[in-house]
């Protein structure tokens, strides 16, 4: 009985609340992927169930700590003197005044942890609209200092890399491009549209669409052959929509946080195959009329 006790202490109070906070901040940000120990597990359960536990009790030592109301033929602080006493000394097993203690301490952490739980998911979510305002911050200032030293410690180091967390949301057009270059030394880049990791955290691959490979061994034919052409005229298209590079065969990476023009703009919206048609500049509609 003491290790059923044990147990339920031990998700209701900490296992849970640590899952449930994760969860609501996942709304906004993805939290950092890794396999904890159980020690660790429960360490990070221990910090960010503190301040909702204190809530949880202050809250419950107000009016609103009797409702609703519970009615039952054993108050209770009887009912956890039952309990204690009867797992000290493991006497009145089965006996219908230990099941009623049960059921009046059930009833009574059925509030404290349905109210507990509640605001650990208010906390996760909260503290995930802290992180990821995290690029409007000022330097030096209160939030900026928190993310800095406590807060980004539990986003993965991805999600800062290749998002625009870091920058200001003055225009959520940004798009992050990345040049990739292979163990084969092949140079690719294209627009980031979305990345894998392990359950430890590391990264598996990376999604590209608009891909290109740069042609090094033209570019070294056109130099031995005294053909000088711009750098931007060696790259080739990807064929394919997207593209996928597995990070094990990846050594280095260039990210860029690039402001799309207004016609990439509206392919990224509308898709790549809607025509868009440029209107006529002013100067050509002065020389018609002159």
């Amino acid at each position: 009985m003491i290790a059923i006790v044990a147990g339920f202490l031990l998700v209701a109070y900490l296992l849970a609340p640590g899952a449930i906070y994760r969860l609501t901040f996942s709304f906004y940000i993805s939290s950092k992927r890794f396999q904890r120990t159980r020690t660790e597990e429960i360490v990070f359960s221990v910090l960010v169930t503190v301040i909702p536990f204190l809530l949880a009790w202050l809250l419950l030592h107000t009016p609103l700590g009797s409702h609703p109301t519970i009615q039952g033929s054993m108050g209770k602080r009887e009912a956890y003197r039952t309990i204690l006493s009867s797992l000290v000394s493991d006497t009145n097993r089965g006996s219908p005044t230990l099941l009623s203690a049960y059921f009046r301490a059930a009833a009574e952490q059925a509030r404290f942890v349905g109210l507990l739980w509640m605001l650990c998911a208010v906390e996760g979510w909260q503290i995930g609209r802290v992180v990821r305002g995290y690029g409007d911050y000022a330097d030096g200032s209160f939030l900026r200092t928190l993310c800095d030293r406590f807060l980004l410690k539990n986003v993965s180091e991805w999600q800062v890399l290749f998002t625009t967390l870091s920058l200001h949301s003055n225009d959520p057009r940004t798009v992050v491009e990345i040049d990739a270059l292979s163990t084969l030394n092949v140079l690719y880049r294209g627009r980031l549209v979305n990345w894998f990791t392990d359950q430890d955290g590391k990264l598996e691959g990376i999604f590209l669409i608009n891909a290109q490979r740069f042609r090094r061994d033209q570019i070294a034919r056109d130099r031995a052959a005294g053909i000088f052409k711009s750098n931007e005229g060696y790259w080739a298209a990807v064929p394919g929509s997207n593209l996928y590079l597995v990070a094990s065969s990846l050594t280095s990476y260039n990210v860029r946080y690039v402001e799309p023009s207004d016609i990439d703009f509206v392919e990224q919206e509308l898709g790549a195959g809607v025509m868009i048609t440029p209107l006529p500049s002013e100067t050509s509609d002065e020389g018609e009329q002159s």
